[in-house]
């Protein structure tokens, strides 16, 4: 259950944030800020993410936000989440199913995910 190699969303199976390629999520922002001359109030204003939460996920290292956050920031900066285009992918297949079809699949990834937390 990782962005990047840390800690994002607890509510978020693993597949949906592959590691990509070594680049953090949080260096992929700093990256684009710098790029586009953005500062933090900028990004706050633009993503709707409050001002504290940014600034705090871009001081270490370490930092974690939800998945929420990560994807109002990706959009403002026009980067992606990792895992993004997967998500989609499955997010259109899942719809493609009958409703019978999407309940199975609801309920085996639920009770893989109950597997997990024991």
């Amino acid at each position: 259950m990782v962005l990047d190699n840390w800690l994002v969303a607890r509510a978020r199976p693993s597949a949906y944030y592959p590691r990509m390629a070594g680049i953090s999520f949080r260096d992929r922002v700093l990256e684009a800020m710098r790029e586009r001359g953005m500062n933090k109030a900028e990004l706050s204003r633009l993503s709707g993410v409050p001002y504290h939460t940014i600034d705090k996920f871009l001081k270490r290292d370490s930092a974690s936000t939800s998945a929420n956050n990560a994807v109002a920031i990706s959009r403002a900066l026009g980067i992606k989440v990792d895992g993004q285009r997967e998500y989609e992918e499955l997010q259109q297949m899942f719809y493609r199913l009958s409703e019978a079809e999407r309940e199975f699949v609801l309920a085996s990834v639920r009770g893989l995910l109950a597997k997990d937390r024991e």
